[in-house]
């Protein structure tokens, strides 16, 4: 894994039309559900599907500095804008990073029926996060099932391990005194 901010190598996954099977899978979920496509959206979609696949993890502001390379008619504050909108709309999820960082990726579709609340989402991976470099690491959210069952058995309490990171130390900066 690489750190959230360090530029990294992208392998292609765009179909011929420039578009990635991810984001042309997410255009049809927002179109199948009356969203419109509009240039921004699309250029977000793209940022945010690129980083996925570098296994990157880009907060707004990155995202809106690649957006203008990508579509420079698109205004800042329509990325984030955008973001707010994709998010409620489903296509997207944030997670909150230590100081204050979100960061954003594509969601994979909820199971037909499944309507569950847009900002509540079932992770593919959950996200760790080494507060002395602040390097990014995405984990099996399994890693937190026996956590999960305690707090819900002893509390009531219902962990989303897909919203906000956990706060530790990586295997570099452990070594590393404080």
């Amino acid at each position: 894994m690489t750190p959230s901010n360090a530029p990294r190598a992208t392998r292609s996954s765009a179909a011929p039309g420039g578009d990635s099977g991810r984001v042309t899978a997410v255009v049809a979920r927002l179109r199948a559900g009356g969203e419109r496509v509009t240039p921004a959206r699309h250029a977000v979609l793209r940022v945010v599907d690129a980083a996925d696949v570098a296994d990157e993890h880009l907060d707004a502001e990155q995202i809106g500095a690649r957006v203008a390379l990508l579509a420079p008619s698109v205004h800042r504050a329509t990325v984030y804008r955008t973001l707010a909108a994709l998010v409620d709309a489903g296509v997207l999820a944030h997670v909150h990073l230590g100081g204050s960082a979100t960061v954003y990726h594509l969601t994979d579709p909820a199971p037909a029926g499944d309507r569950a609340a847009p900002h509540h989402h079932e992770p593919d991976h959950a996200h760790v996060q080494c507060h002395v470099c602040g390097r990014v690491l995405d984990v099996a959210p399994e890693l937190f099932d026996d956590v999960a069952a305690r707090l819900r058995a002893e509390l009531g309490f219902e962990l989303d391990t897909g919203h906000a990171a956990l706060l530790g130390r990586c295997a570099d900066c452990a070594t590393v005194p404080l």
